[in-house]
Formats: C-alpha cells, sequence, structure tokens
C-alpha cells in the first residue's frame, strides 16, 4: 500500500478552487499517468495527509472518479484504481468518435493554411520517431511521439466550441492509459498509426471534412478494437462498430 502511494504528494490549490476539485484532478492525473496502478487501494486515512486535505473533499474526489470509470468501491470495502475495463474503454471511444468526427467536420472548414503546415509537422515529428526507433522506441523518443501525438489530435479539433473543445480533451485524458496499454502491447503501432494519421492530414489538405472525420474515426476504432481483441476477446464492442458506422 505504502509503495503505491509513493508518488501521492500535496495537492496544488489554485486560490477560488474547490478542495475536492483540486485534489479530484490530482488524483486523476497520477492514475491517468500509471503513478497510481491498476488495483492500488485508495486508503482515505492514508491518503488525505499525504495530500494535505480533509477527508471530505478527498471521499467526494474519488466519488468523482468512480463517476468517470477511473475508481470502483463496493459497500464497506475501499475504494480501487481500475485495471483494464472493456466496457469503460469502449465507452470513452465511442464519445471520442463521435465528438471528435463532429469537431474535425467543423476544424477542416475553418483551418488556416498555418494550422494544416502545423499538422504536417507534428505528423512529420512522429514519423521520424518511428523511423529511427523501429519497434523497440526509447523512451526520450516515445516522449517526444506522445508529446507530439497529443497535440496532432488536440490540433484536429481546435475550430469546434470551446465547450466541445473541453469535453473532448477530457475523453482523450481519459484515453491515454489505453493509448500507453497499446503501444506496450503493440509497439509496431507506432508506424501503423503514424499511417492512419498521414490519410488525416491529407483529407486535411484537400479541405475533406467528411473524409477527415472518416479517417479519424477509424483510427480511433482500430485502437480501441485491438485492444478489446486481445485483452477481453470474448467482449462483444457492438457500440464501438455503431459509433464507427455512424460516423
Amino acid at each position: 500500500m505504502v509503495e503505491s502511494l509513493a508518488a501521492v504528494g500535496p495537492v496544488r490549490r489554485v486560490p477560488n478552487d474547490a478542495a475536492a476539485v483540486a485534489v479530484h484532478a490530482h488524483l486523476r492525473s497520477l492514475i491517468l499517468d500509471g503513478s497510481l496502478p491498476p488495483a492500488a487501494v485508495l486508503n482515505q486515512v492514508e491518503l488525505a495527509p499525504r495530500l494535505g486535505v480533509s477527508r471530505t473533499p478527498l471521499r467526494e474526489a474519488i466519488r468523482m472518479l468512480q463517476e468517470e470509470g477511473l475508481v470502483e468501491a463496493q459497500p464497506q470495502k475501499r475504494a480501487r484504481v481500475v485495471g483494464f475495463n472493456a466496457g469503460h474503454l469502449e465507452a470513452v471511444y465511442v464519445q471520442r468518435i463521435a465528438l471528435e468526427a463532429v469537431a474535425v467536420r467543423i476544424t477542416v472548414g475553418l483551418a488556416t493554411g498555418a494550422q494544416i503546415d502545423e499538422l504536417v509537422g507534428l505528423h512529420t515529428q512522429m514519423i521520424a520517431c518511428a523511423r529511427t526507433s523501429g519497434e523497440s522506441m526509447p523512451l526520450e523518443h516515445k516522449g517526444t511521439w506522445d508529446h507530439a501525438h497529443r497535440a496532432f489530435h488536440r490540433a484536429l479539433v481546435v475550430g469546434a466550441q470551446p465547450d466541445l473543445v473541453r469535453t473532448i480533451t477530457s475523453q482523450m485524458e481519459l484515453a491515454e492509459r489505453y493509448l500507453a496499454l497499446s503501444q506496450s502491447t503493440y509497439p509496431g503501432r507506432f508506424a501503423g498509426a503514424n499511417l492512419e494519421h498521414a490519410a488525416i492530414v491529407d483529407a486535411y489538405r484537400e479541405r475533406d471534412a467528411r473524409g477527415a472525420a472518416r479517417a479519424l474515426a477509424e483510427h480511433l476504432a482500430r485502437t480501441a478494437l485491438a485492444l478489446v481483441a486481445m485483452l477481453a476477446p470474448n467482449y462483444d464492442p457492438v457500440a464501438l462498430r455503431a459509433a464507427l458506422a455512424a460516423a
């Protein structure tokens, strides 16, 4: 238990920010980056002093994490960080496909030449990392790839309304842990993802909003379907297939 909480430190507070919101953001970040690993127990008695807060905002933060599917808690039992969950992965990616397909259609029509050049540049960075590293990507190259990949996907939807972009960004963050699992399970996935990114970039260059939305939906669905097939072969991702068909 102590080892799993080693990464937990005091919460940084922003003026006028509710304590529960700050605790939620802090714990959420630690779960998504793997600092709080799957099955880690969230013992409120031990966590509260490490975070520098009382148990009341911590309890509320854990409830918020449960609603996001990152934590599970049963009556009379301590909360635990959720491991791989096919249903949660499917829900996250269904929302990403639906929302990002809409945002991409909007963004393609508004994108400037400079914004398209930015997409090309980010894609070029990812290609360089994959070509240099092959299937075994060193940490420094993976860090560069991850940074460019996040920026690439956010640039794809930047033209949508701010509220929609915020919702999409939240789902992208939830998908990070599954993306990392995909990369570790399929190390050759970097090259395949770069080919899929190329199809999206080509559609942006051609101002093909429908084609860009379709290419993005297929890219997201491939990542999710491959993980489900590998880690939960008996799970039927019917909602993922429906979301892809709708896109």
